[in-house]
Order: structure tokens, then sequence, then C-alpha cells
């Protein structure tokens, strides 16, 4: 089993409650085609922290607090990956902070 994490922009949650992730995650479609065959497992759902401004301590606190819950592997939502301006930041000091893949994108845009 692979114990995943979800992060998604702050901004965006004020209108989604993750109405697409949650559909992409249970029927296995959009980037979690990987585990057609494989159990996995929710184990938290968070925001990014806010916009950083060209900060990414925010966002590296709550990816680090789902790994310590037992994220294996974080998404990235959509909304997060579609619309953030600093998004490169965010990804590259993810990589480099947290310990874990990150990957970007739950579902196709709708």
């Amino acid at each position: 089993m692979t114990k995943l994490g979800i992060i998604r922009c702050q901004e965006q949650s004020n209108d989604c409650a993750g109405f697409h992730c949650f559909p992409a995650l249970s029927g296995r479609t959009g980037s979690f085609t990987a585990y057609k065959d494989e159990d996995i497992e929710l184990v938290g759902f968070d925001t990014c922290g806010g916009c950083g401004r060209g900060k990414a301590d925010k966002i590296v606190a709550k990816a680090k607090r789902l790994k310590k819950e037992g994220a294996e592997v974080i998404y990235l939502g959509t909304c997060l990956v579609g619309s953030c301006p600093y998004k490169s930041l965010y990804l590259k000091t993810l990589k480099e902070q947290v310990g874990i893949p990150i990957v970007e994108n739950t579902h196709p845009l709708h």
C-alpha cells in the first residue's frame, strides 16, 4: 500500500473541497493512474498555507507534516500547479527539503 498526501492552493480552497481530486484518487484517473492495481491511502489533504510571496517555508512545513503522518508521495493539486506564480520555487524547494517524491497535478483540467 502506498500512502499519499495532497497539497492544494489555499486561495482555491475557498471554492473547492477537492471536487476533482477525490474522484481522480478513488477512480485512479489523472496522475493516480500509476496506482490502478495498488492499494492507496490518503493520509492528508492540506493547503499550501497561503501565498508565500516567493518563500517556500509554509508549503515545506505542510509537506513535512504529511510525511510525518506517513505520506510516501505528495501530490500538488492541479489548482496549485496551474495557477501558482511560485510553483517552480515550491517544486524545487520541496524536492530538496522533504525527501519523498513530489508529483505535479492530481487530475486533468475540467
